[in-house]
């Protein structure tokens, strides 16, 4: 009987819809797009049929021809667009000047995903961008729940100090499948996501959180890892995570991030003070176990 081959995995990719350019900028472009076919998430030149499917726009601001098409995309203004010798552009679209910098293409792409005013998902995940999670009334009562995830027992504690110094009440999980049980018993108001985890990476953690929690139950979910290259931005992007921080993370830029997304600080715990006591999880034990306005370039 023959043995079934298993199947390969989808490689994400990243899905480009291009107007204009000199045909020596379109030779450089095709080629960092073959070159990228060995990459995650690999990019991809959409047809002018899909264009509208398309995760990042460029176009070519000083082709008629480019300009006349996007004037008739009232779409545009809702994805992450680069605009190539642009004098303005709508907000959180992305100024390029010429000579354009090819080889920093996914820095680009990352910028422009992180300051677009799209959802720019990946196909798997193309939904409608979710509200923002409700918040309990009373406001100042409130001490914001944060959830870490990190397979690291020391990056966990030297979270929980941090954030618990700031008046933020922790809950860590050391897996993606503990986190996505604990997120199915309590409402947090942020989750801190590493990449790097066994069994379920950081990123298909964010993208199931994402799936999962939507409407009034959505939570945001921050990227906090090593992996610091543009493609890996744009691969936290495509996940659906709302900010993407690289270790060692600032506390000050941390706690400005986290303040961002819960929608207020809270007020910071004093330092002879008791650490604030996070809502226990319902079965015993901790619950551990296994960007906008237009920016020139």
């Amino acid at each position: 009987m023959p043995t079934a081959q298993p199947t390969a995995e989808p490689v994400a990719a990243l899905r480009l819809a291009v107007k204009g350019l000199k045909p020596i900028e379109r030779q450089l472009l095709e080629g960092l797009v073959k070159v990228s076919q060995r990459r995650t998430p690999r990019l991809e030149i959409l047809s002018d049929a899909q264009a509208q499917e398309a995760d990042v726009v460029m176009v070519d601001a000083r082709d008629a021809q480019a300009l006349g098409w996007a004037r008739q995309r009232p779409w545009l203004a809702h994805r992450a667009v680069i605009w190539i010798d642009g004098t303005e552009a709508a907000p959180g679209h992305t100024l390029v000047r010429r000579p354009v910098q090819w080889p920093i293409l996914p820095m680009l792409l990352a910028r422009a995903l992180e300051s677009g005013p799209g959802t720019a998902v990946s196909s798997a995940s193309a939904a409608a961008p979710a509200a923002a999670p409700a918040r309990p009334a009373g406001g100042s009562a409130h001490v914001p729940q944060i959830l870490v995830v990190d397979d690291s027992l020391a990056v966990r504690a030297h979270l929980r100090s941090l954030l618990e110094q700031r008046g933020y009440a922790v809950t860590d999980a050391d897996s993606v499948e503990v986190a996505l049980q604990g997120l199915a018993k309590r409402t947090f108001d942020c989750v801190l996501m590493d990449v790097l985890m066994p069994d379920i990476d950081g990123y298909e953690g964010c993208h199931l959180i994402k799936a999962r929690l939507r409407g009034a139950q959505a939570v945001p979910v921050v990227m906090l890892t090593s992996k610091g290259s543009p493609f890996d931005r744009i691969r936290g992007k495509m996940a659906g995570c709302d900010a993407y921080l690289t270790k060692p993370v600032d506390p000050e830029h941390l706690g400005e991030v986290l303040a961002q997304q819960v929608g207020a600080a809270p007020a910071p715990r004093p330092a002879n003070a008791a650490a604030p006591q996070a809502p226990q999880p319902s079965h015993p034990g901790p619950l551990v176990r296994r960007f906008a306005g237009t920016r020139p370039l």
